[in-house]
């Protein structure tokens, strides 16, 4: 018990030192810390938001990516490491035969 209390201490003291802002002593900055906050946290936030960004970027992103992606989640299939020729012959090759993931109905 003597061991917890003379760390909770010690932890609290380098805290008081360490700290920008000293508050009142170690019970000040141990409520400081763990009740109210840092004076950061109740600084009031303003984001610029626009709802209608989508609506009016849905075109753009047809005409890149496909109407619902299908370019986008097959170029990311590719890679980025600049071998995605290599890799979109390897894809043909390995699913030539195929239907959705399962073998095709040949005779």
């Amino acid at each position: 018990m003597k061991t917890i209390l003379a760390f909770t201490i010690t932890a609290l003291i380098c805290r008081q030192v360490w700290s920008a802002p000293p508050a009142a002593g170690p019970i000040g900055t141990f409520l400081q810390t763990n009740a109210v906050g840092f004076p950061v946290i109740h600084e009031k936030q303003t984001w610029i938001f626009d709802p209608f960004v989508a609506v009016r970027r849905r075109k753009q992103f047809a005409e890149l990516h496909g109407t619902y992606g299908e370019k986008l989640i097959e170029r990311l299939g590719l890679g980025i490491d600049g071998f995605g020729d290599e890799r979109l012959a390897r894809q043909r090759i390995r699913d030539k035969g195929h239907l959705g993931g399962l073998n095709s109905l040949q005779p």
